[in-house]
């Protein structure tokens, strides 16, 4: 069995919103979307990147990314044919301030990857329908702690509408710090993510694992005062086994899971009217490196380089 991988998280601009800084919490690198956590989180001000009309106390965020592959943690879910991977969340802004907590909010939110391949429709093994290989469903309650630090708690069940996996479920929790006002532009926004298997296991192993991730993502934002500003992200993610999180039923587990780097970029649709929501065009490369146990389920690769291109929206 495999289960799917997440978007390292990203930089948190000082701009960034609820659903942004929520988005940017996801659990779990899902490296073939890269961009799509980029679109949200490294929003920088602009015509296009502002949150139109939208002073409500719901946010929505929408988009579909196109990689050309997927992993979920290092684990190799699909290379092959066409894959794509829509997404869509609402997100209630319950409390704006309160003393040192601020932007408190709770998501609800659904994240799809559909494949043309042979976990998809070209899968002898898959039941209708055959393209929908999974479907992640989570509920994420975030808040921001004085003024830099924000942090999520969020429960996701992993599921799979064609049957290629059981269902995982797990809670994870979120960490950002957002230090730009130390480091002004060489701002480093480290990052964390403490995931406990509750049911279930992504390595298709014999023990409910624990993950932890660590992340950096230094960005810059070029053509600031243009209508198309470009945000340039160099995300550098590592992925580690706790416990009998890369064991793959084996009993032997590896402590190191994967370490990816890459750049992301993405520019906002200036031409879209603010009251339609914020719009961006994305796209990343990402490079990873797998440690032994993935890379013996890899078919023996020890690196993978895997692009995207997406839409996105905010509002």
């Amino acid at each position: 069995m495999t289960l799917a991988i997440r978007a390292p998280l990203l930089p948190i601009p000082e701009e960034a919103t609820m659903i942004e800084i929520e988005r940017a919490l996801r659990p779990g690198p899902r490296l073939a979307g890269l961009a799509l956590a980029l679109l949200l989180a490294v929003a920088g001000p602009g015509e296009a990147g502002a949150q139109g009309p939208n002073t409500g106390r719901i946010g929505l965020a929408a988009g579909i990314d196109v990689p050309t592959a997927y992993f979920f943690r290092g684990i190799l879910q699909e290379d092959q044919d066409y894959i794509l991977q829509p997404y869509g969340e609402l997100t209630f802004r319950l409390v704006e301030q309160a003393g040192p907590v601020s932007n408190v909010g709770f998501t609800l939110g659904l994240w799809n990857s559909l494949h043309g391949g042979p976990t998809g429709v070209e899968g002898r093994d898959s039941v209708d329908p055959r393209l929908w290989y999974e479907a992640d469903f989570y509920a994420r309650l975030g808040a921001t702690f004085v003024e830099d630090v924000t942090g999520s708690i969020t429960y996701t069940a992993y599921m799979s509408p064609n049957d290629r996996f059981g269902t995982v479920e797990e809670v994870a929790l979120g960490l950002v710090y957002n230090d730009a006002r130390l480091l002004g532009r060489f701002a480093l926004n480290p990052s964390a993510v403490l995931a406990f298997e509750l049911d279930g296991e992504a390595d298709g192993g014999r023990h409910q694992g624990v993950y932890l991730q660590l992340g950096i993502a230094p960005a810059v934002t070029v053509f600031e005062k243009s209508r198309w500003p470009v945000t340039l992200s160099l995300p550098l993610t590592v992925g580690l086994s706790l416990a009998d999180y890369y064991e793959f039923g084996t009993g032997d587990d590896d402590t190191f899971g994967y370490f990816s780097g890459g750049l992301a970029a993405a520019v906002p649709l200036a031409f879209v009217p603010p009251g339609f929501g914020a719009w961006q065009l994305k796209g990343s490369v990402s490079v990873l490196t797998l440690g032994d146990n993935l890379k013996a389920v890899n078919n023996g690769d020890r690196t993978e380089v895997v692009g995207s291109l997406g839409l996105g929206l905010s509002y």
